[in-house]
């Protein structure tokens, strides 16, 4: 079994997959991280002990939700003695609608009136950090949008609304999607010791 975790959002992502079994919440606030947890680990009746390794979305994006996502995942896999497989959560998002567009901008916001852009697929950009003069070349014009990010889109600045993908599920990580990417990060590789796995706070603010 394989826990899934992505705290970069507002809502915190927790799901667990393996046996056959799956099931995940999507969490309001991180208050209520632990109690979930057990929650979860009753509902696909699983113990701790039958966890191998821990998933997470690694960033960017909340600062205080992804300290809160990773203290939890490292003490959790020191007390039981399993890895934890970081995976960038824009990656984790595009996966959504990949292969079935051929480039993917997943958006998510980074602090006011700035927001983390990077795309997938055909047309792969890097990823920036762009002020809303700066969204329209930052997105590819045949681009599909998803991410949290694109609710926070001004209205008022490029044709954005005809491309943001409609169905709600797409603008958030999926736990299939982060433990299939996790396995063919990490799997076959040696575990990255604790102390370097860390979370990707983004913090290039400055950038335009």
């Amino acid at each position: 079994m394989i826990l899934a975790l992505d705290s970069s959002g507002k809502e915190t992502l927790l799901g667990i997959a393996g046996n056959g079994r799956q099931r995940a919440v999507m969490l309001p606030d991180r208050d209520s991280l632990i109690g979930a947890f057990r929650d979860l680990l009753s509902d696909v009746n699983c113990s701790q002990a039958e966890l191998a390794a821990i998933a997470i979305g690694a960033g960017p994006g909340s600062f205080t939700g992804l300290r809160v996502g990773f203290a939890f995942a490292q003490g959790l896999a020191r007390g039981l003695d399993i890895p934890v497989w970081p995976v960038p959560s824009l990656e984790v998002l595009a996966h959504n609608l990949l292969p079935n567009h051929d480039t993917v901008t997943v958006v998510v916001q980074a602090r006011k009136e700035r927001w983390f852009v990077e795309s997938f697929g055909r047309d792969a950009r890097h990823r920036v950090v762009v002020a809303p003069t700066a969204l329209e070349d930052a997105i590819p014009a045949d681009s599909a949008l998803c991410g949290p990010g694109c609710l926070t889109l001004p209205r008022e600045i490029g044709t954005f609304g005809e491309r943001i993908f409609p169905d709600e599920w797409a603008h958030h990580p999926q736990t299939a999607t982060l433990i299939a990417l996790a396995q063919a990060r990490w799997q076959h590789r040696e575990p990255l010791p604790l102390g370097q796995v860390l979370p990707d706070y983004g913090l290039e603010f400055g950038a335009m």
